[in-house]
């Protein structure tokens, strides 16, 4: 009986084993047809689908980089601009740069100066066309003591639009930075070059030896500025300078401040400010400066006066008081203004008279002054820009005669307006 069930069990065992292997291939058969026909359903649309349009680089010639400092000191400073520009543009996808000698090339061909690139705009735009560039792009820079203004230009050859970006600082990242908005001007997406590895100084003037400046002043405590900063007072004794020693090489500037009153007269526009001079200093140099500070009133009155005469009016100064006197001076918005003044005298039987002619520009006038035995007359008219006054005083035993021009649009005091 066991081996009776044994057996039936070891025969339903092989069916079982049989169905179950039967389900499996059945089931992998259906996978693989699946599959089968997933791919070929891809394959199908791939067909029949249009291909993606790979994206054209953009292609830029690179001019030059320009120093815009008189300072040939900083002239090393281009070097490594350019070269870390071109080095972000090269990694930049979608940015071709053209090739070097091929600039040089068409430069020859059309008789022209990789420097004269940056003057002229027409002959940029045709050797870009020529090249067969999208852009052109050239770099600016000024160099301070240990920073830098760097200044990316780039133009559109085809439509001569222009953009420029801006960047300053002492490391590599300021290179980085510019050269970022740059791509991202040119193709949409920004990049990012800036990082830990850019904070190498580009600058480096701090070794250089120090120089001095001693300002001479005849002002009494002025406080002196250098480069903005207060930096003590001035001495008053003008053969004993104020001195700055230690002084890092470079642009700096000095201002001197007395207080209200005093300072410059800045021509011709006749505005009042400190006196102040920027000057360049050398690696030690001692720079040696004097105060220009004056009155303002003294000055004003230097520019007030155009003529001033008086005389005893006798047969032997009629001749000069018939003199044409013909002048100029140049007004407060720097054109220059002719005077003419004839005062016509004419003596009326002791009694002296004047028929005065002023012309001040395009603007002229005939006047009249009579004079009065015992008495002074006098006459004051202003014409344009000018005041005119006479007097005939004839109070006394000799006849006087005085007269003057003075500018109408410069007065004492106008500092405190």
């Amino acid at each position: 009986m066991d081996v009776w069930l044994g057996l039936i069990t070891h025969e339903k065992l092989a069916a079982l084993r049989m169905r179950v292997y039967s389900t499996g291939m059945k089931r992998i058969v259906a996978l693989f047809v699946f599959c089968s026909l997933a791919l070929g359903m891809l394959a199908a649309q791939a067909a029949t689908s249009p291909a993606q349009k790979p994206v054209s680089a953009v292609k830029v010639a690179f001019i030059s980089v320009r120093n815009l400092d008189v300072d040939p000191r900083s002239d090393y400073v281009g070097g490594i601009i350019q070269g870390l520009l071109l080095y972000d543009l090269t990694r930049t996808p979608n940015v071709a740069l053209i090739d070097r000698s091929s600039l040089d090339r068409v430069l020859a061909e059309q008789e022209l100066q990789l420097s004269g690139l940056i003057e002229d705009r027409g002959s940029a735009l045709k050797v870009g066309g020529l090249l067969g560039a999208d852009y052109l792009v050239y770099a600016e820079y000024v160099a301070f003591a240990s920073e830098a203004l760097v200044t990316v230009r780039v133009v559109s050859v085809s439509s001569g639009r222009a953009g420029a970006f801006a960047e300053r600082g002492g490391s590599e990242n300021v290179v980085h930075r510019a050269a970022e908005s740059l791509v991202e001007y040119l193709t949409g997406s920004r990049p990012q070059f800036a990082g830990a590895a850019g904070e190498r100084g580009i600058v480096s003037l701090r070794d250089e030896a120090p120089g001095s400046v001693a300002l001479h002043s005849h002002l009494i405590r002025a406080e002196i500025f250098l480069d903005g900063e207060f930096a003590g007072y001035t001495t008053g004794a003008i053969d004993k300078p104020f001195m700055i020693e230690k002084l890092a090489p470079g642009p700096h500037t000095l201002r001197v401040h007395l207080g209200r009153g005093f300072g410059v007269v800045k021509l011709p526009q006749v505005e009042f400010a400190d006196w102040e001079a920027a000057f360049e200093l050398k690696p030690g140099e001692r720079k040696v400066l004097r105060d220009q500070t004056r009155d303002f009133n003294s000055v004003l009155y230097d520019l007030l006066g155009l003529l001033d005469e008086d005389l005893y009016y006798t047969p032997e100064t009629a001749a000069k008081a018939a003199k044409v006197y013909e002048l100029s001076f140049t007004d407060r918005t720097g054109v220059a203004v002719p005077v003419r003044l004839a005062l016509k005298p004419v003596d009326n039987g002791g009694l002296l008279e004047l028929r005065p002619e002023l012309s001040v520009g395009g603007l002229s006038a005939n006047y009249s002054l009579k004079g009065i035995r015992g008495e002074e007359t006098s006459l004051d008219v202003k014409l344009g820009l000018l005041r005119f006054r006479a007097s005939i005083d004839m109070r006394y035993d000799r006849t006087r005669l005085d007269f003057s021009l003075d500018r109408a649009d410069i007065w004492q005091g106008m500092y405190n307006d």
